[in-house]
């Protein structure tokens, strides 16, 4: 059975968006190195990954390698989501190391070793309550931390609230269909059903899309965050050091009689008011 015209629409347009993803969060990582853009890098290439993995199920007829290829994609889409998730929350509270490596290896070992030791369906349907306990985790950390990110994001708070409203909507719809679609395959990748295709891929597309907008505000966010703190620093610290230069001239200046010393005064003052003058239209900024 071949996949639905649909499906490969959507599954191409998962790969299209999440190597945009890749090559932006690429970017970022090769200039500055941070934890939280590699975290998100591997995170989009494990997404790319689940979004090529699927064609393999139409590549064989040996249904050992087929399952291969679906439990790869599920948990290749966990480790993704897991990654880009912590990436993200990264920006508003840190976890600690060995927090993000157990979980990983909760996400990978557990639907392997079902795989193996039980049955393909057991381990996708184990897999897809992992994906909905990420999320769920997700948007409690969004909203406990609130406050922070409407900090950072200000105007652009309301994509991050489209996103959790999307990612809730993901849910939804995944429940939806695998209780209701009679034809029902992980990813609807053997589906017929198109009204559950264009509801399922539509829901990645939109969280996709949403999850890049919220990563580059963020990163807008807290580059005017830095440098608004660089600038109020700055400017207040060479302020303090014009005003003891201009005392100090202003000192000389009362106390010498030398005309010499008088020229170089005035020079001085002229030159720390311009500097002042500059330090002002550097804070309307």
């Amino acid at each position: 059975m071949e996949m639905h015209i649909l499906v490969i629409f959507g599954l191409i347009f998962n790969f299209i968006s999440r190597f945009i993803g890749a090559i932006v969060t690429l970017d970022m990582f090769s200039k500055s190195k941070e934890r939280r853009h590699f975290l998100q890098l591997l995170g989009w290439i494990f997404l790319l990954n689940s979004a090529i993995s699927p064609f393999g199920t139409t590549l064989t007829q040996d249904l050992f390698i087929s399952n291969l290829f679906l439990i790869t994609n599920v948990v290749s889409l966990n480790i993704g989501l897991f990654l880009l998730i912590t990436g993200l929350s990264m920006y508003f509270i840190t976890y600690p190391r060995n927090i993000v490596v157990g979980m990983l290896i909760i996400i990978i070992i557990i639907p392997i070793f079902v795989f193996i030791l039980l049955d393909v369906l057991i381990a996708i349907n184990i897999s897809v309550f992992f994906q909905f306990l990420i999320i769920l985790i997700f948007l409690t950390i969004v909203y406990s931390n609130r406050k922070e990110i409407k900090n950072i994001l200000q105007y652009s708070y309301g994509l991050i609230v489209l996103l959790m409203i999307f990612l809730t909507s993901y849910v939804i719809v995944n429940v939806y269909i695998i209780t209701s679609v009679s034809d029902y395959t992980y990813g609807l990748y053997m589906s017929t059903d198109i009204i559950a295709i264009i509801a399922y891929y539509a829901s990645v597309a939109m969280v996709t899309l949403l999850g890049l907008m919220v990563f580059l505000h963020l990163e807008q966010g807290i580059f005017l965050k830095k440098k608004n703190l660089l600038t109020d620093d700055y400017s207040h610290k060479i302020g303090n050091i014009l005003q003891i230069i201009m005392g100090a001239g202003s000192t000389i200046k009362a106390y010498s009689e030398s005309k010499e010393v008088n020229v170089a005064t005035d020079l001085i003052l002229e030159r720390s008011e311009e500097a002042g003058e500059l330090i002002k239209k550097i804070r309307k900024m």
